[in-house]
């Protein structure tokens, strides 16, 4: 069984994107599923402070900020996949999600966030343009050495199958 985190940028609770998120989940039979629905949480950009830098290694609380991002840090440590979900916002993933994925500089840089995860891309979209936000999924994948597991755009039964492989 895997523990799989899905973060959740979209700023509609009950829209499109969340009928990737059931599909995918749908798929996921067997493994611990832990969703964030990111617009509803008390998150903060990063202040780019340092402080995750200087904190001992490992930090359960590897970020300065005192937040929601805590109850993120603590899934995204014991997560095997994490999930990112998010409509297309002007070529690019919601500034929900970015802040979020900006946040985990912390646990990256005091290395508490554990072995190298596994990652799904769920998007939705009105258009056809994501090259941007695939080039950003990727090089954040490759940067980090992370696996990716599929991307689904626009294809509920696409987010299932991603789902139904991760084993």
């Amino acid at each position: 069984m895997k523990k799989i985190l899905i973060l959740n940028g979209a700023g509609k609770k009950n829209g499109t994107t969340a009928a990737m998120i059931n599909a995918f989940k749908a798929g996921t039979e067997g493994h611990e599923v832990t969703e964030f629905y990111l617009q509803t949480m008390n998150i903060h950009g990063c202040l780019d402070c340092g402080g995750c830098r200087r904190k001992e290694k490992g930090s359960v609380e590897p970020c300065v900020q005192k937040d929601d991002m805590s109850h993120i840090y603590a899934a995204a440590r014991e997560a095997d996949v994490i999930v990112f979900a998010s409509p297309v916002y002007f070529w690019d993933i919601t500034g929900t999600l970015k802040t979020a994925v900006d946040r985990l500089y912390a646990p990256l840089m005091n290395h508490s966030i554990g072995a190298p995860k596994e990652t799904v891309l769920l998007m939705t979209s009105g258009g056809s343009t994501i090259d941007h936000m695939l080039d950003w999924y990727r090089n954040f994948g490759n940067w980090l050495k992370w696996k990716d597991l599929g991307t689904a755009m626009n294809d509920v039964e696409a987010a299932r199958q991603i789902g139904s492989r991760i084993q």
